[in-house]
């Protein structure tokens, strides 16, 4: 586990199923020893693993314990607080969030929308410039979501150059405070992202990155309930410096749109929003710069819906109602900032680095052997079940190949080997060994059971074996053991005593699967050997028994008791020894 990447896996927790690989946009997950981790340079820290784990194996790096070290160690400590709080804690006013904060120790709280105000308007001036013919750009996608920018850079290098070269909004208001109140501040964001976890890891304008989630703890831990709080008054309770504009919007499917075309944006420039990683192939496919008309800016999320539902967000509220709230308190902004601070030189360029990864191009040699090694030799056996959650057998190979993968993935696989490991099981066992359905139609059958039920079952054996789907009732005068076991309030187990002919048969029948599936093991103890073995085992449920009563009545039984251990072990010890001579 890697507890200084964003995202991490508690491997005591890891159930080994899977869903991780499946659900992960870009299959950044390597599966070491049957545990799913994190492939830190691959995971673009979109958080699809951490809400798709059903066993809650997948964490996010907390920081929380690191703010009161940063209080400790800057005077002024301000909170980036993103746009999406207003649907995070509708049961409390902004002034009232904005006061429980501050009680934490922060200085002030500030809006990370201002920083997305300020993106807004110099992507809005790149969109002019392109309409206008000053720029041979057409294609503008935009910066202000990083795991989308990784993604990007990452997987679809093509349409790297056609990113905005602006800043997310985080950390073009984190380059804003420090202008405003200077470079020794400490800038703290709190929102749903965790991809901002990264952001802040790579950025030294932001100090720290933490999620609504860990400032609920600290507000537990504390006893602070903002809804609670007295309703502050006075210049003082509100955001610092100023309330945002239409940078509000930015958390909602279309938000950044709304906010660029407050910035004079001609009518012949082209927007489109997209949410959700597994929808951005698809959107961009066929996109060529040289063959648009116009400009055409493609608003990109990596959360299905926008910001409000972030891996770090509330799922107590829907949808529905988060992009409400958040429209109901955007409306009541500006429609943009002043143009004095629009106009300030504040330094809003470079993106989220991101080292491409260059995908393996392994040869179809490599794969079919690969293929091979988890029996799949010919494509009918490529049954592309996704169990192993690669979409294909041949992905899953090359998974394999770069050490992504281990064949016990397959689930195909793992059951031929279970299966094989079964039989051979069944064939070793020296007794004989039945499995059979609710019907009582044989499922298998080792060789030795055919032998005891005669030649005739024998023959039958050699020609097929197993016998599977052979009637048991016109094989065995035991099968009614076989429906009493498969009865709805059947015993799990029955023992007994079976003759037939010249010959004793011990059967014993379980249970597999209750009114589904039962075994049986019959033994032969008129066999010289199994008569012996039986002798020895009477005799040692002898001694157990007798010892036990001796251990009631020691004062009694005395030396007598001895004795007869003694005795019986010697009987043991002669069979035993006889055994081991032949």
């Amino acid at each position: 586990m890697n507890f200084l990447y964003p995202v991490y896996t508690e491997i005591t927790e890891c159930q080994d199923c899977y869903k991780c690989v499946r659900q992960c946009p870009v299959k950044a997950i390597r599966v070491e020893n049957g545990h799913a981790m994190i492939i830190p340079e691959m995971c673009i820290v979109c958080g699809t693993c951490v809400i798709k784990c059903p066993a809650k194996a997948k964490r996010v790096r907390s920081d929380i314990q690191r703010i009161p070290q940063l209080l400790s160690l800057k005077k002024t400590v301000i909170v980036s607080l993103a746009p999406s709080f207003i649907s995070e804690f509708p049961d409390c006013t902004p002034e009232q969030l904005i006061a429980a904060i501050k009680m934490l120790g922060f200085t002030g709280v500030s809006e990370t929308a201002i920083g997305a105000d300020l993106v807004s308007a110099q992507v809005a001036e790149d969109l002019c410039l392109s309409a206008q013919g000053k720029n041979v750009q057409k294609l503008f996608l935009s910066s202000a979501c990083p795991a989308v920018v990784e993604y990007i850079k990452h997987f679809m290098p093509d349409f790297t150059p056609f990113i905005t070269d602006r800043s997310s909004p985080l950390l073009a208001h984190a380059r804003f405070l420090r202008e405003m109140y200077g470079e020794d501040i400490g800038v703290v964001f709190i929102g749903p992202c965790i991809a901002k976890k990264r952001e802040s890891d790579i950025f030294k304008q932001i100090d720290l990155a933490v999620t609504f989630d860990e400032l609920r703890s600290r507000f537990t831990e504390e006893g602070i309930i903002p809804s609670k709080l007295p309703h502050p008054e006075g210049e003082s309770t509100g955001f610092i410096p100023f309330r945002s504009a239409k940078g509000a919007f930015f958390p909602i499917d279309g938000g950044m749109i709304t906010a660029v075309k407050k910035y004079d944006v001609p009518e012949s420039v082209h927007t489109l929003a997209v949410t959700g990683i597994d929808e951005i192939p698809a959107a961009l496919a066929g996109l060529h710069n040289e063959k648009l008309e116009h400009p055409l800016f493609i608003e990109l999320l990596s959360c299905t819906g926008g910001c409000i539902n972030g891996p770090a967000s509330s799922k107590k509220r829907s949808s529905a109602i988060k992009y409400v709230n958040v429209v109901n308190y955007a409306q009541t902004a500006e429609d943009r900032l002043h143009k004095s601070v629009v106009k300030e030189q504040f330094d809003l360029s470079g993106t989220l680095p991101a080292k491409r990864v260059l995908a393996a191009n392994p040869d179809e040699q490599a794969i079919r052997e690969a293929l091979h090694s988890v029996g799949k030799y010919t494509i009918e056996d490529e049954v592309n079940c996704a169990s192993c959650g690669y979409d294909t057998c041949r992905e899953f190979a090359k998974a394999m190949l770069e050490n992504r993968a281990e064949k016990t993935m397959c689930v195909s696989y793992m059951r031929k080997l279970a299966q094989k490991k079964a039989n051979g099981l069944i064939q070793a066992i020296p007794g004989g060994v039945i499995i059979c359905d609710k019907h009582l139609n044989i499922i298998e059958c080792n060789k030795n059971f055919a032998r005891l039920m005669g030649p005739d079952i024998e023959d039958m054996y050699e020609a097929k074996p197993g016998l599977e789907g052979a009637d048991l009732t016109k094989i065995a005068d035991f099968s009614r053991f076989f429906e009493d076991v498969l009865a709805k309030n059947g015993p799990d187990v029955i023992e007994r005593e079976v003759r037939t002919g010249k010959k004793v048969y011990q059967v014993t029948v379980f249970a597999i699967e209750k009114e589904s599936c039962a075994g049986g093991v019959v033994e032969d103890i008129t066999a010289p050997q199994i008569q012996k073995d039986r002798i020895v085992n009477q005799a040692k449920k002898v001694i157990t028994k007798h010892l036990s009563v001796v251990q009631k009545i020691a004062f009694l039984m005395g030396e007598n008791a001895a004795e007869t251990e003694a005795m019986l072990n010697s009987i043991i010890n002669s069979f035993s020894d006889e055994s081991e001579q032949k």
